[in-house]
């Protein structure tokens, strides 16, 4: 094997947090270039020093790991804003009501992707190492939209009829839902178990 390492010097050096695609692209290359034998004992190794340092770790999670985006207040009222526009609109016959709910869909969309966006940002300038962040963009638990869920907004949901509701929910989880955002959420959660199910 030492004789295959030398062969393969070329190969650089990399000291770099890798996470689930990165990983993907190693395996790739040590199938590339090593042969079966030498990569499955490389992965081995990785696995093994992978379960020592989640274990060593400990992650937990507490509600203060929880960090909502300091400028979701402005994007929320200046959504708000548009869709009081394109409410007068509407009432004085400029907008029709299908365009109206449309544009609306699209302003909340928009901020909400831009919440979500904002989120990976804000943990590395607040705490790269918060437990929310680890475990969510290292490809181990969990993903973006989830995490969205828990930090930035709940974001638009969709109606028994599959028709989407033009009034987002606009709290996170970490903030708490009100009893009528937690009817107006609890379809897409009814329907995911259903879809499991089936």
């Amino acid at each position: 094997m030492d004789a295959l390492m030398a062969e393969r010097a070329n190969l650089v050096f990399h000291n770099k947090v890798i996470g689930g695609t990165a990983i993907k692209r190693l395996i790739r290359r040590l199938i590339d270039h090593f042969i079966m034998a030498y990569t499955s004992h490389i992965l081995d190794q990785v696995k093994t020093l992978g379960f020592h340092q989640a274990t060593a770790t400990s992650i937990s999670l507490g509600i203060d790991d929880l960090l909502t985006i300091p400028s979701k207040g402005c994007l929320v009222k200046d959504a708000e804003y548009q869709g009081l526009i394109l409410e007068k609109q509407n009432h004085y016959g400029k907008v029709h009501a299908e365009e109206k709910l449309c544009q609306s869909i699209e302003i909340w969309y928009a901020t909400s992707q831009y919440l979500q966006h904002e989120m990976k940002p804000n943990f590395r300038r607040t705490n790269p190492f918060n437990p929310i962040h680890i475990m969510s963009f290292s490809g181990a638990v969990g993903n973006a939209s989830q995490v969205h869920q828990l930090v930035g907004m709940r974001g638009l949901m969709s109606d028994p009829q599959g028709q989407m509701i033009d009034l987002p929910i606009q709290s996170n989880l970490r903030e708490g839902l009100s009893f009528t955002k937690y009817i107006i959420s609890c379809y897409g959660a009814r329907k995911g178990v259903v879809d499991t199910a089936v």
